[in-house]
């Protein structure tokens, strides 16, 4: 990890990331912290593919594109994100209470051509890192998964229910090896199904087993509520 971080100082000639890179310095080499453990897992548990292409696609091309931003930024006197959140499609599998999704219907998608061409012209801008929500963006799995095969340069993380993660798609995600899935859970079994409907929690319980299986990368994504705060702050959870 030392030389990771030595990497990342050597790439950040223009020290504009020198703040944050000293920041991640101090945590990830002191070894009682959590996040030199999850550091040093990405060695362990994660594709060695997998862990390249997201050094690769993630913060060498976030660190090396900052010029090309900066430079986008003055000349069309804007803001440039480094990041871009989509829509592919409203579409979704489930219908949890309190969620927007249900209340458009299936109908709203957009097409591949489309998603194709705004990352076509971020990458021209010199954002490299995209970000889908829905509805359920897995409903639109085969196009999802030509973006990342087309777009290789790039890095894609998806929030998602996790409930349509089968093999043979996770097969595809080790294949393309930069999309990242962030699942959804309230908490626990109770607080899962009564949100989002009765099977769900052992539907994401499935859906991360295959992804261990294949040492994919994945996040959990949780809403805090006066309902849920206490179990997912909680070590149990964490663990």
């Amino acid at each position: 990890m030392p030389k990771i971080v030595h990497w990342a100082e050597k790439l950040d000639k223009g020290k504009k990331f020198n703040r944050e890179i000293t920041d991640i310095k101090h945590l990830i080499l002191d070894e009682n912290s959590n996040w030199h453990r999850f550091a040093d897992s990405l060695f362990t548990d994660i594709d060695k593919g997998v862990r390249q292409t997201l050094a690769e696609n993630f913060f060498v091309s976030t660190i090396l594109s900052r010029k090309q931003l900066e430079a986008n930024k003055r000349k069309y006197d804007c803001n440039i994100p480094w990041a871009i959140l989509m829509d592919p499609t409203t579409a979704c599998n489930l219908k949890c209470i309190g969620c927007w999704a249900a209340e458009y219907g299936h109908r709203m998608s957009m097409d591949y051509d489309t998603l194709d061409h705004i990352i076509l012209q971020a990458k021209q801008l010199g954002t490299h890192f995209f970000l889908y929500t829905g509805g359920e963006p897995l409903m639109r799995k085969k196009d999802i998964i030509r973006l990342c095969e087309k777009h290789n340069d790039c890095m894609f993380l998806s929030f998602t229910n996790g409930t349509l993660i089968n093999e043979s798609f996770a097969d595809e995600m080790l294949r393309v090896k930069n999309f990242v899935p962030a699942i959804s859970l309230e908490g626990f079994q109770q607080a899962t199904d009564s949100r989002r409907g009765r099977g769900t929690f052992k539907a994401v319980q499935r859906a991360m087993k295959i992804l261990k299986e294949r040492k994919l990368l994945f996040g959990n994504s949780c809403c805090y509520t006066r309902a849920n705060a206490e179990v997912i702050g909680s070590e149990e959870y964490f663990d």
